[in-house]
């Protein structure tokens, strides 16, 4: 069991330590959503400056088209509405209140850019929504009667890339639906208060007296983080965009033109799969008290198990990385003489470039297991760390991009006709 302590004053640094943290849970992932618009802005200048005829793969018309300036201004307005609501959440304190307003404002605009409910005259200054939103439906809601569109599974595997963003959403609607029902309980027990806690940092009670302005807030966010943090609906958010992934793979199969086209979709099925039991051993690691014994495995037990599928998992994407995705270290006919480059590249920069990709690609791929080292984890801490990952694995995406949009010109014939796609 817990150790019981009694105290008649709160831990006020824990309070606003975890009601921060709540804070940071909710606006995290607008951040996220910032970084990957200028990811993809970046993907996109190097596009048009090498001539890959990226809009041809993704089914966009010219219209279409949303130029880097704009991507780069629609990341900029993102990031200073939220440094907006980081300035009211140090200057009144975060409350749920706030992150109700937050979470609001990401399910107005998501609204606004998945369906056609904007006005005419603001809907044709912003015509890449078109495409965007019927990639998001389709990937929710995929039309099984064909082949996946390369567009979908693009928009498909950044949403995998940003899981996490999933979990620090649901995790936020949590906290803020449940945020009311431990300040009722605390409300109703007189000091002393009983605080119990353990190793993961559990708050069953904490006193409302005394305390800073807009206490009574932090205090329903930290119990409310507290409580939240062990529900499964936060890791099942995080899995979602693994099995849209999935289904989309099972489509795929579906049509395959041949029986090697078929069973390659099904391993890449079994590819993101196998996050499954990523997010399941991390979802009990979570739950598990330490020194309390609900079954025969205890929280240590779960965390080698969410370290060894963690490694099974990021093998098995990175080789797909290499084979499929960006096609190579696989045999095609004309023979490269740089060692598992493909004898066309569409990028007239030195060969050094590919293989720095490809040692980023897997940096990127095993930067999960910092958590893991304690020199970061007490350096960094638990929570920057975890942003840390988040931003980086949105940037490896976006470095991803480069050459799987790439590989896709080649198998589509869109090779522009000049000097710049060259032989290796």
């Amino acid at each position: 069991m817990g150790e019981v302590l009694i105290s008649e004053t709160p831990d006020v640094d824990l309070v606003n330590g975890k009601a921060v943290q709540a804070l940071w849970t909710v606006i995290r992932p607008g951040y996220m959503v910032a970084l990957f618009l200028l990811g993809w802005a970046a993907n996109v200048g190097i596009f048009a400056r090498y001539r890959v005829d990226y809009t041809a793969v993704l089914g966009l018309g010219k219209d279409e088209f949303i130029s880097p300036r704009c991507l780069a201004g629609l990341a900029m307005f993102i990031t200073v509405a939220l440094s907006l609501v980081r300035l009211a959440a140090f200057t009144w304190g975060p409350s749920p209140s706030l992150l109700l307003g937050v979470l609001t404002v990401y399910l107005l605009v998501l609204i606004a850019l998945a369906t056609p409910l904007l006005p005419e005259g603001a809907a044709k200054h912003v015509r890449w929504r078109g495409p965007f939103a019927r990639a998001l439906r389709r990937c929710i809601w995929p039309d099984a009667s064909k082949e996946i569109p390369f567009v979908e599974v693009l928009l498909a595997d950044g949403l995998c890339s940003m899981a996490k963003l999933f979990f620090d959403l649901a995790l936020g609607s949590c906290m803020v639906a449940s945020a009311h029902w431990p300040l009722k309980i605390a409300a109703d027990v007189p000091p002393p208060v009983e605080l119990h806690s353990n190793t993961s940092g559990l708050i069953e009670a904490l006193p409302t007296m005394g305390m800073p302005r807009n206490s009574q807030g932090q205090i329903e966010l930290g119990l409310a983080l507290d409580e939240c943090s062990r529900s499964p609906l936060p890791f099942l958010a995080w899995f979602l965009p693994f099995v849209i992934r999935a289904r989309q793979c099972f489509v795929t199969s579906r049509h395959a033109p041949d029986n090697l086209s078929r069973d390659l979709q099904k391993v890449n099925l079994m590819k993101y799969l196998s996050a499954l039991p990523v997010v399941f051993f991390a979802m009990c690691h979570a739950g598990a008290m330490p020194g309390i014994a609900h079954s025969m495995l205890d929280a240590e037990d779960y965390e080698a198990m969410w370290a060894m599928a963690s490694v099974v998992n990021a093998v098995f994407s990175f080789l797909w990385d290499m084979v499929m995705d960006w096609g190579l270290l696989q045999p095609i006919p004309g023979k490269s003489i740089h060692f598992g480059l493909r004898p066309l590249l569409l990028y007239p920069v030195p060969v050094g470039m590919y293989y720095f990709a490809i040692v980023l690609n897997f940096v990127g791929r095993m930067l999960w297991s910092l958590r893991w080292s304690e020199q970061a984890t007490v350096f960094l801490g638990s929570f920057f760390l975890s942003s840390l990952q988040q931003a980086a694995e949105v940037l490896r995406r976006c470095m991803w991009n480069i050459i799987r949009v790439e590989w896709q010109c080649i198998c589509k014939g869109k090779v522009p006709r000049t000097e710049k796609a060259f032989p290796v």
